[in-house]
């Protein structure tokens, strides 16, 4: 079913656009959790997940233009890391904040509509999400002007956090998907 596989590109893009893994050598770092992967998984969700998202062609124009701006700041890290990529991420971040919003908000509906247990999960990393993307921002704003020693700790823990949250998000998604399964298998 398409709902399903559409359920499945979003647990992973949740995965790949919170999580950040890097490597570090000796000419810059390297996330080997690229968002512009992420991107392209919701991308290819939006004609899965069908009915439930409004807007969904604003919704995957949006979702090309962060495969191309997470694409291009990931290989400026790498082929030019000299160059900065502040205004760049800060932008994206925002983009991304919108674009979740309304994203949980279908997640939300799918939920209902298959009077799923997860409804009120989903609403609460919704709100979990939010304010993660939130932080990003403030702190993508604060690095030029505020000390760099408490930002950089406020970012080390966002960081954690967004690993906790995109796991959950994932782990949830997944139920989410076996239950609409459960309910679909029941009906036939």
């Amino acid at each position: 079913m398409n709902l399903k596989k559409g359920l499945s590109y979003v647990a992973f893009g949740f995965l790949f656009t919170l999580v950040e893994l890097n490597l570090n050598f000796q000419n810059g770092t390297i996330n080997v959790m690229p968002d512009f992967i992420g991107w392209i998984l919701f991308f290819l969700a939006f004609d899965k997940l069908g009915i439930y998202v409004e807007n969904k062609k604003y919704l995957k124009w949006i979702s090309l233009v962060m495969i191309i701006l997470t694409g291009t700041i990931w290989v400026l890290g790498i082929a030019k890391p000299e160059i900065s990529t502040d205004i760049l991420t800060t932008t994206a971040t925002i983009i991304s904040l919108i674009y979740m919003f309304i994203l949980f908000g279908a997640l939300e509906q799918i939920a209902r509509d298959y009077q799923s247990k997860k409804e009120s999960t989903i609403h609460m990393l919704k709100i979990i999400n939010l304010v993660l993307y939130a932080g990003f921002v403030i702190t993508a704003l604060g690095f030029a002007a505020a000390s760099q020693g408490a930002l950089a700790m406020l970012a080390a823990v966002l960081g954690v956090a967004a690993l906790v949250a995109a796991i959950v998000t994932l782990v949830v998604l997944f139920q989410l998907r076996k239950e609409i399964s459960g309910k679909l298998m029941d009906e036939e």
